[in-house]
């Protein structure tokens, strides 16, 4: 086995229950966000910071990811750089890590996520664990919102975390640890982004505890028995695709570049990404930002406008609107349609005039002409 400075296992398992009905036929790490599938801008992201080993732990659906992965990481693309995927039944990602154990051939381990998209600076969050010495590293970022839909984290001055909760009670729990040192530190509105750094010795402590999960158990666990834990908060993008509207304000700000380097697939054009020809019709307008997969057709007057996400062979109707959607691949879309803030999934049929408003279809679904659908969506190849 050789031995690296790093590797990296990245649990990608999860069964996506929330994102549904995106997830009816593929597993959430292969939904794509502007024509690129999840798991690969996690791939991406451990490459950029120098990981040479990856190794992906599969469950749901594991052999479509597998499929993928083979496809698209081959070795021309991938280098000098192991990556390997193993389908277990795992009941958590702390057990998916556990699972992976014996293939960790690094003193230095990184834990990712399959399922988000951030421009986190990864090799700076590793060298801040290095620096730092501790059992392990969460990263964490600070947001504005309510503190009951975030996390309570008590750090020092060194960013040695002392409590973290990601679901805290009233505050008033807190006064008597705030006081028993001065020079600890209450963040209040912090999420855990899910990217971790850990010893090697964190194996055993798996081993030892049978715990499931990091963020629920092993952290804990950590700090109830006095593990040099740190926080690493920086100022990043990052967005959890857990749902439907996540999932579209993910497509719209990749075309806005807000998670600059990370950009939707395809060569750029003044703000329009594409993948391929695009087979246009007369007085097709076509605003940016926006992105086309490979083999979209869009006969006379149509018009793409702002965030729209266009997939792989699609074919849209005379005269008919897109705008702020997100359309996957092998879609129809009918004459005079107006379509807004929605998403349609793989092999569907919108026939003529149809009007979508803030809709979700789920893949292999019929819409008959004339339909207005608003604020609604439709189950795994339902026709209405």
């Amino acid at each position: 086995m050789e031995n690296h400075e790093w590797c990296a296992v990245v649990p990608a398992g999860g069964r996506g229950t929330r994102l549904r009905p995106l997830t009816s036929e593929i597993p959430k790490p292969l939904v794509k966000v502007c024509n690129v599938p999840l798991i690969d801008f996690a791939i991406s992201h451990l490459i950029h910071a120098g990981i040479k080993h990856i190794i992906i732990s599969l469950a749901h659906q594991g052999e479509l990811i597998e499929k993928h992965i083979n496809k698209t990481w081959t070795p021309d693309k991938l280098g000098d750089v192991k990556l390997e995927s193993y389908i277990v039944d795992s009941k958590g990602n702390a057990d998916a890590y556990r699972m992976m154990i014996d293939l960790v051939d690094a003193k230095k381990i990184v834990v990712s996520m399959s399922d988000v998209i951030t421009n986190l600076p990864l090799k700076k969050l590793m060298d801040f664990h290095s620096n730092k010495q501790g059992i392990a590293t969460i990263s964490m970022k600070t947001v504005e919102s309510n503190i009951s839909q975030y996390g309570v984290v008590l750090i020092d001055k060194n960013h040695r975390i002392y409590l973290f909760l990601e679901k805290p009670a009233p505050m008033e729990l807190y006064v008597s640890s705030i006081a028993q040192k001065a020079d600890l530190y209450l963040h209040t509105n912090i999420i855990n982004t899910g990217i971790y750094a850990f010893k090697k010795e964190i194996d055993d402590i798996l081993e030892e505890t049978g715990l499931n999960d990091f963020g629920g158990e092993i952290f804990p666990y950590l700090l109830d028995n006095d593990y040099k834990m740190y926080g690493f908060i920086e100022n990043y993008y990052w967005m959890d695709c857990g749902n439907p509207t996540t999932y579209k304000w993910a497509n719209w700000d990749l075309l806005r570049k807000y998670a600059w380097p990370i950009t939707p697939n395809g060569k750029e054009y003044d703000g329009v990404f594409v993948m391929g020809v695009i087979n246009s019709g007369e007085n097709v307008i076509i605003d940016k930002p926006s992105c086309f997969g490979e083999y979209v057709e869009l006969h006379d007057q149509v018009k793409i406008r702002e965030l729209t996400t266009i997939g792989n062979h699609v074919e849209i109707g005379k005269g008919s609107e897109i705008k702020k959607s997100v359309i996957w691949d092998n879609v129809k879309i009918g004459d005079g349609c107006k379509i807004t803030d929605s998403i349609i999934c793989n092999d569907c049929k919108i026939e003529d005039n149809v009007i979508l408003n803030d809709a979700t279809i789920a893949p292999r679904c019929t819409i008959s002409s004339n339909t207005n659908l608003s604020g609604k969506s439709l189950d795994l190849g339902q026709s209405i």
